[in-house]
């Protein structure tokens, strides 16, 4: 982990290009600093004044005497890497660069890789260029030159937030002030040519002050270091809500296969996000709830992950409103979130009826408008399902109840109550209330939300939080079994299908009986020994989709029909070129028996730029990419996380029994993937992408019909 504590925790601070104009992108930091309380020495240089703002100025770093753990650099961009240069000899060991007119403007590259040159030379721990800097709130510490905290900062507290986008880290500041969310740290990275978001979440990870971290991202260039960073926050309990912009394909024009333009950038950063437990927030409104949420939020005591991965975490709930639409309304969101209404226990029920005979005792419990009337009856409904022990947390929608003289009272004494029950179900509560009745309820452990909705999504993330924090096995661990690795051929640019089908099968992945025939005698020898019907098709390096081109004949029944298709496929093998327009040599065709199932699951690898293998599942055949209901996960995967994607595809579907086919073991199934993703990732550095379209579902388990592997 790199150590930020001079960027972030300074004791001492130089402004080079400080100016005597507080408003000056210059000026404003040392305003800042003074105005704001910050307790370390401030330095500023400029050669051509005595003074800056009150403070002694120096002609250059050097003047200072003494070593300083933090610049912030305001000069032109030009002159940015002599800085840099003057700053590392004088022994600075971070420096904030605010500049711009670097890699983000054409001809820009060359000036930033000088400045991180001889930041990396120095050993200075570079943030920027064209960033807004870094604030430590409970030091007090405001290396940036927005002046937006000169009109208020939030209060201090555990909230980290790292943003690559300076404007938005400016607004997200700004909002965190009016929602009162309380920060550790803000930083900004920009052009990231030293420190990236990742190191920064690493780093808060470790830091005791920060337990939830808030990171805007456009892009990762180093997928492992992001993934690091992720690991350490997952290891250290500390929930990361990223907003995560760009959605939009990458490569998909110069994919070769379904595996390369299916996995999709955006997919394969939500794998990665899964495999990690983040918390991902689509829009900024819910960008800070999930931080509202995560940071004020009691876990849930109850729990449960379906699929044994600590992403996929659930609690059931009590909805207690005084709207049956609005409670069907809460219900229709915990249905999608897959959050369990267990029904209410039968004393609490009973009591309820009893008072209220026209109250629903299902869940969600619906007290009605008599809730003006017998308020108590109210309150203690909410009590009994709390303190019950089935329920993971306790939603109640109050409408403007809250705001009425008798009911606000009774629920003051029930919600201190209640607070003093480290038992109960933590409580959620929607509705409209003043200021002072929010702040009251919150600092009794309620989360307060004015969307009824948004307590079903806080109880999603709270007990996806809690799995984390119990160390819910969500590891990416495959079995440590031995994997072959004959050697690939040195100069192939793929495997023919037979290649692959033999590397797949060393590797424990089931494939159909298949052989190569180098004539039509010898393969219906072979469809003979095998048994029909059997397929016929071209086996070669250079033709990935034979069938585009007659190169694959189906259901042969017989002798003559193998002879016929051998013929066929040979024909359409002598008529093919490859990329650089040459005849393509005919390495015979495969023999392979017609696997009888009743569906069909795509199976893929494929090598991401950034995050490595990512492995992709879901309904195959001919229509995959009409439907792309497909799930990721990184590889190798384990089995559980095989398995959550089987289910997340729905591929699992097929493999449950169904109109009158058996079941199969979802388990075995899941191996086959994990074996899969161990046989790509026994390819090393060489593979492209590895495609098995279709594994036929059968009596037997999974069997692959055809393989696609590309190398690099």
């Amino acid at each position: 982990m790199l150590d930020l504590q001079p960027l972030l925790c300074p004791r001492s601070i130089a402004v080079i290009g400080a100016s005597t104009q507080p408003e000056k992108v210059g000026g404003v930091p040392i305003r800042l600093l003074g105005e704001l309380g910050y307790g370390g020495r401030v330095f500023p240089v400029n050669p051509g004044a005595d003074t800056v703002q009150g403070l002694r100025a120096y002609a250059s770093v050097a003047d200072i005497g003494e070593r300083v753990d933090l610049a912030i650099v305001a000069v032109p961009a030009p002159a940015a890497p002599d800085v840099m240069a003057q700053l590392g000899q004088a022994g600075t060991r971070a420096a904030v660069v605010f500049t711009s007119g670097f890699a983000e403007v054409s001809g820009g590259d060359a000036l930033q890789h000088a400045l991180a040159t001889q930041a990396h030379a120095h050993g200075v721990q570079l943030l920027g260029p064209n960033c807004l800097g870094a604030m430590n709130l409970r030091e007090r510490m405001f290396a940036t030159f927005s002046p937006i905290p000169l009109s208020g900062v939030p209060p201090v507290g555990h909230v980290g937030l790292v943003s690559q986008s300076g404007a938005f880290g400016a607004y997200a500041f700004a909002l965190a002030r009016e929602a009162g969310l309380g920060l550790s740290h803000w930083v900004t990275t920009g052009n990231e040519a030293g420190l990236q978001v990742a190191d920064v979440i690493e780093w808060l990870a470790n830091d005791p002050q920060t337990q939830v971290i808030l990171a805007y991202i456009e892009g990762a260039r180093d997928g492992m270091r992001l993934r690091r960073a992720l690991a350490a926050a997952r290891a250290a309990g500390k929930p990361v809500v990223i907003a995560k912009v760009g959605t939009t394909a990458a490569g998909a024009s110069a994919a070769q296969s379904h595996t390369a333009s299916l996995a999709g950038e955006d997919a394969v950063y939500q794998a990665v996000f899964d495999e990690y437990g983040v918390h991902r927030a689509h829009t900024l409104e819910a960008f800070f709830r999930l931080g509202y949420t995560l940071a004020r939020g009691r876990r849930p005591a109850q729990w449960q992950s379906p699929s044994g991965l600590a992403a996929d975490a659930v609690a059931p709930v009590a909805i207690v409103t005084v709207s049956g639409g609005v409670g069907i309304m809460m219900a229709d969101s915990a249905e999608t979130l897959g959050l369990p209404l267990p029904p209410m226990p039968d004393a609490a029920a009973q009591a309820l009826r009893t008072a209220i005979p026209f109250a629903s005792t299902a869940n969600p419990i619906d007290v009605t408008g008599q809730v003006v009337a017998q308020p108590q009856v109210f309150v203690d409904a909410l009590a009994n399902v709390a303190r019950c022990g089935q329920y993971g947390a306790v939603a109640a929608f109050l409408a403007g109840g809250v705001n009425a003289p008798r009911l606000w009272p009774v629920l003051q004494d029930t919600v201190s109550a209640l607070e003093a029950e480290r038992h109960a179900a933590p409580l959620l509560i929607s509705g409209v209330m003043d200021d002072d009745k929010r702040a009251w309820l919150e600092a009794r452990g309620c989360l307060v939300f004015r969307e009824p909705a948004h307590t079903m999504e806080a109880v999603a993330a709270l007990a996806k939080a809690a799995a984390m924090e119990a160390a819910v096995s969500d590891d990416n661990r495959a079995p440590d079994l031995p994997v072959p690795s004959p050697a690939l051929p040195p100069d192939a640019a793929a495997l023919s299908e037979a290649e692959a089908m033999a590397w797949l099968a060393d590797a424990g992945v089931p494939v159909v009986p298949h052989g190569v025939a180098r004539n039509a005698e010898a393969a219906v020898d072979l469809a003979e020994s095998i048994g029909y019907p059997v397929a016929v098709k071209i086996c070669s390096r250079h033709i990935l989709h034979k069938s585009d081109i007659g190169g694959v004949v189906l259901n042969l029944r017989d002798a003559d029909a193998v002879r016929a298709a051998f013929g066929q496929v040979r024909q359409a093998a002598s008529q093919a070129r490859d990329t650089g327009g040459q005849a393509v040599p005919f390495e015979g065709a495969i023999v392979a028996r017609m696997a009888r199932g009743w569906g069909e699951i795509m199976v893929g690898v494929r090598r991401d730029p950034v995050f490595g293998l990512v492995a992709l599942a879901g309904i195959g055949g001919t229509a995959v990419e009409i439907f792309r209901q497909m799930a990721f996960g990184l590889a190798p995967l384990s089995r559980q996380r095989a398995r959550a994607m089987l289910t997340q595809s729905r591929a699992a579907a097929l493999c449950t029994g169904h109109r009158g086919h058996p079941a199969i073991d979802l388990d075995a199934v899941a191996d086959v993937l994990v074996n899969v993703s161990r046989a790509a990732a026994a390819m090393g550095d060489r593979l492209d992408t590895l495609e098995i379209n279709p594994f036929i579902v059968g009596p037997d388990g999974l069997a692959a019909a055809d393989a696609v592997i590309t190398l690099r």
